[in-house]
């Protein structure tokens, strides 16, 4: 079995491979596009704990990096 090589912007080997492996998993849950908790549609992060929805233009606060 083969390990997956982490490979990301900004953080080199220096840093560790926990270290990498764990930016890389908050990385790919904040990309995903996030589901506004009012109308269902999408959400986008407009600071570190605000986001605000595409279509009905809400803003709220929750987690820092995805919608939980």
């Amino acid at each position: 079995m083969a390990t997956k090589k982490v490979t990301l912007r900004g953080v080199g080997a220096k840093y560790g491979k926990s270290v990498r492996a764990k930016y890389a998993s908050i990385e790919l849950k904040q990309r995903k596009k996030q589901e506004c908790p009012f109308c269902k549609k999408t959400a986008k992060r407009v600071s570190r704990g605000i986001w605000k929805c595409s279509k009905c233009g809400k803003k709220f606060a929750s987690g820092t990096y995805y919608l939980e």
